[in-house]
Parts: structure tokens; sequence; C-alpha cells
């Protein structure tokens, strides 16, 4: 037993006891409070197990989470690199494509200059040929005084219609790929650029033929850089 004093009227008295005998002050419900004040403490000390697992299992789940959203970025990742390479490889598609359609309307051209070069030649220098004659001797009583008339009767042949037809329709054909290829995948620059020149010298090329001016001989340039 101790001695304390009391706080009340400042006199000593027994720490055990449960009111001061001098005032009446009582002391039970702060040590009832006391030991409420304890048990709060130990409860929160046997909880601390509790709340570790608790811990634990957030833990889990965070990562989890985090796994999660890992997959779904490499997934999108993957997606987006396959949707690359289509792209890419789509684009190298059409500059195929569109290098054989000038390759072949090309070729329908080089064939009607060609003609018409030999239209020319023979009409000027009086030159028989069973391909040319029916140009070259449009009247009827030997070669046309005039070359121009033997390239007129060239220009105004059913067959030579028809060639300058699928000329130009290989044309619109061409123009529209060329549009589609304007944006071309990164590491495509320089084939883009290859074909860009290629119809350069083809759009020469098909429009002479369909629309031929000056002399034959002018068109052997674009012909050899086609």
């Amino acid at each position: 037993m101790a001695l304390i004093l009391c706080p009340e009227c400042n006199k000593e008295i027994s720490d055990r006891v449960k009111a001061c005998p001098h005032c009446g002050f009582p002391f039970e419900d702060k040590i009832d409070g006391q030991d409420s004040v304890q048990q709060v403490e130990i409860a929160s000390v046997n909880i601390s197990p509790k709340d570790s697992t608790k811990t634990k299992k957030i833990a889990v789940g965070v990562i989890s989470v985090f796994a999660i959203l890992a997959l779904a970025f490499a997934t999108f990742g993957t997606i987006k690199s396959n949707n690359d390479k289509k792209v890419f490889n789509a684009y190298i598609d059409n500059l195929h494509l569109v290098r054989m359609t000038m390759l072949d309307g090309g070729s329908e051209a080089e064939s009607l200059l060609n003609l018409t070069a030999k239209v020319w030649y023979n009409s000027i220098f009086e030159k028989r040929d069973s391909e040319t004659d029916k140009y070259t001797r449009s009247g009827g009583h030997g070669f046309n005084d005039n070359f121009n008339t033997s390239l007129g009767a060239l220009f105004l042949d059913s067959s030579t219609l028809a060639t300058i037809s699928k000329i130009e329709d290989n044309q619109v054909s061409v123009e529209t790929m060329m549009k589609d290829l304007q944006n071309p995948p990164e590491g495509l620059d320089k084939s883009y650029e290859t074909v860009l020149e290629l119809y350069t010298t083809y759009k020469s090329l098909t429009n002479l033929a369909t629309n031929p001016s000056g002399s034959p001989p002018s068109a052997q340039g674009i012909r050899r850089n086609f």
C-alpha cells in the first residue's frame, strides 16, 4: 500500500481507497477507466495478427491487379504490332500491284507508240509495210502526201481506239492506287519514292501514246526510262 494525495483536498490517503475519507472524492470511476483503457490497448494488440493477414491479402490483390494490367498492355502491344505488320504487308502488296498495273498499261502504250512511229516513218519515206499500208496509203492511190493524214487514219482506226480506251482505263486504276499509297508505313518511304518516279515516267509514256505530239523519235527517251 502507498500514500497518495487526494486531488480534491490535498490530504494523504491510501492508494487503495475508493473514496477520500476526508472529503469523499471518488476514485472508483478512474480505476474502472484505467482498466477499460488497458482492455482497449490489449484488444488493439490482439487484433494485430488479423491486420497482418488482411495486409497480406491486400498486397496479393494489388500484385494481381498489376499482373492483369501488365498482361493487358502486353496483349494490346501484340495486337498493335500485328496490326502494324498487316498494314506493312498490305502496303507492300499494293506497291507490287500498282507496279504491275503500270507495266501493263506501259506495255500497251509502248506498242501504240511503236506503231505510231512506224506509220510516221513509212509515210514520210514511202515504205511499203503490211501493217502500216492501210494508214500510209489510206487514199487507195499511193502514199498519202502528208504524214499527218496517215497518223489521222491510224488514230481513227477501231483497233487503235480500243487500245487508247484500255490505256485510259489503266491510267484511272493506277491513279487511284497511287492516291492510296500516299502515306507509306515507316520503313517504306524509299519504296514509295521509287514507285512515284516510275509513275511519273508512266504518265508521260501513256499520255504521249494516247495523244502524240512532236516527232516519234522524241519518245525514245521516255520509253527507255520506263
